[in-house]
């Protein structure tokens, strides 16, 4: 018999990469990626429309010309002909969301709405619903057990953005027919029908198999455009599973084979759990990039205070996912080498032939823990696990006269681990098994300073996957079990995915350093996030004239 292939599309914050695999063994064949020509829209929209603040939209024509990218551009380098494709997988940021009409078409699309923000999908990083989201935690404490989502509906969650939609602009709420994850609106335009992600509904739009929608005023008056077209059955599909096959029109586009399956979509982190080589409970996978995600499998649903989410079946069928995550990670160290650092570091980093964060690292390794005597807290873009408030914000403590650029970005790299440290705290002391740990992600690989501050902030040994794309090839491993090359997701993963080999262990001297240095971080951590002093959200929400609660 000839060799069957699948494709993996990861669509994350700023790209979408795309891998082309043979199903029997997951070697690599090609890779792609496409970067959006709109990035996030963090200011104003493309026709200068200005946006409040915490604010976070994408245009849906990036996506949409990725995979018009990427697609042939695997089967061009690879040579696989398009019949041996059996199966696309596909995942998306999430909670992302799109205002979208009865044809399917995003509202902003339209030119009466083109300068609407409310009509522009709205990506998980937009956290101006936090009241929403607020309001939506108290009401639902009637109806829904929020234990499972860590006690609260988070500013990232789908109801909240939606809610919000038709409090600011209730044209675009009654023009929409319904209010699209992405990963659901791209697989409707490959497939030409709509079934929505179990994985996405459950873990992100509070919604059960058992109970549909939680009870209550709020959520009566958003249910009907929340996942669900009006006049439709709701049709439900698992990571895993196809939700049809690609139509005529879109596989000439793409130059795949009409007829070729596509599989439920699953969300980028949790993909990635996957895609790194993980198939049974106990094994923490870390995805390290723009924002850090750690995932973890369990025959048994704890209750994890903080965690936002421990959802059965959300990543492999007959597991809880347990999912957590930070919101920004990359995305700070970003934020501190376009904003902070003085030019003389760039021309050194160029004399050097080096990017400026290989550059900062360079230097920050010479450093032993604590030496700068700066400590930080990892909320550049709030908390997301455990304190799920996204109204918190960063904060540098310890700078002096002496203080250089390569002792505050090791601070923020160790902040993150702090927050890592923090998380794997929270399943421990709620029993939830913790055996070994994987990462995987830009970071993991990249970063060698980062990987050994990580193994000794956590005081365990950290293998790295070798896998570049593990979300995306997480996808292709979901699209073998969808295309029925194998039986289940778990049997794909344990043949397609890669084995790691590398590992970090933790330093004697360097954990213990580091064990005093997270006290100080605790500290600091539950006087400005656990209501002692709320200073950061007073700072945050009162200059922008929003009340704080």
């Amino acid at each position: 018999m000839e060799q069957r292939y699948t494709i993996g599309l990861d669509y994350g914050s700023l790209s979408c990469r795309g891998v082309l695999v043979c199903a029997e063994d997951g070697c690599l064949l090609a890779e792609e990626e496409f970067t959006y020509p709109h990035g996030v829209l963090y200011d104003a929209l493309p026709d200068g429309t200005r946006l409040p603040r915490q604010w976070a939209l994408q245009d849906p024509q990036d996506y949409v010309d990725a995979l018009l990218h990427i697609v042939p551009a695997l089967l061009g380098k690879s040579g696989i002909r398009p019949d041996r494709v059996a199966g696309l997988g596909l995942d998306t940021t999430a909670s992302t969301v799109l205002a979208v009409d009865r044809e399917r078409a995003p509202l902003c699309q339209r030119p009466e709405f083109y300068s609407r923000p409310h009509a522009w999908p709205k990506l998980w990083k937009h956290h101006a619903a936090w009241r929403e989201a607020e309001e939506l935690t108290a009401e639902a404490k009637e109806s829904l057990d929020l234990a499972r989502y860590g006690g609260a509906v988070g500013a990232e969650f789908l109801p909240p953005k939606v809610l919000q939609c038709l409090r600011e602009d209730p044209e675009v709420f009654d023009r929409a027919d319904t209010f699209f994850e992405c990963g659901d609106w791209l697989t409707s335009l490959l497939t030409g029908h709509e079934v929505r992600s179990g994985a996405t509904l459950t873990c992100k739009a509070l919604w059960s198999p058992a109970v549909g929608w939680p009870r209550g005023r709020l959520f009566e008056q958003i249910a009907e455009k929340l996942a669900f077209r009006s006049g439709v059955r709701p049709v439900v599909a698992w990571p895993g599973q196809s939700v049809g096959t690609v139509s005529p029109e879109m596989a000439r586009q793409l130059g795949l084979s009409p007829g070729t399956t596509v599989c439920a979509p699953q969300m980028d982190a949790y993909a990635g759990l996957p895609g790194s080589g993980v198939s049974g409970p106990g094994i923490l996978s870390m995805m390290l990039g723009t924002s850090n995600a750690y995932l973890l499998l369990s025959r048994e649903q704890r209750l994890v205070p903080g965690i936002c989410g421990a959802v059965p079946d959300s990543i492999l069928p007959g597991y809880t996912g347990y999912a957590a995550g930070q919101s920004s990670a990359g995305d700070t160290l970003k934020w501190f080498t376009e904003n902070c650092v003085p030019s003389a570091y760039e021309q050194a980093a160029r004399e050097q032939g080096l990017g400026i964060h290989s550059y900062l690292t360079s230097l920050a390794v010479r450093q032993k823990p604590g030496e700068s005597g700066l400590i930080a807290l990892d909320w550049w873009n709030g908390n997301k696990s455990v304190l799920n408030n996204a109204g918190l914000s960063g904060l540098l403590l310890g700078m002096t006269l002496r203080t250089r650029p390569e002792d505050v970005y090791r601070a923020l790299i160790e902040a993150t681990a702090f927050g890592a440290r923090r998380i794997v705290e929270a399943f421990r002391q709620s029993e939830v098994d913790i055996c070994s740990v994987i990462a995987s992600g830009g970071m993991a690989m990249k970063n060698s300073m980062l990987m050994q501050i990580y193994a000794d902030v956590l005081g365990v040994p950290i293998a790295v996957s070798p896998c570049t794309q593990a979300a995306a090839m997480g996808s292709a491993i979901y699209a073998a079990a969808a295309g029925g090359i194998y039986r289940s997701v778990v049997e794909a993963v344990e043949s397609m995915s890669p084995k790691s080999v590398r590992s970090y262990h933790p330093e004697e001297a360097s954990q213990a350093a580091y064990n005093r240095l997270f006290s100080e971080y605790m500290a600091l951590h539950d006087y400005f996030g656990r209501g002692e002093n709320r200073v950061m959200e007073r700072l945050r929400f009162e200059t922008a004239d929003i009340p704080c609660n």
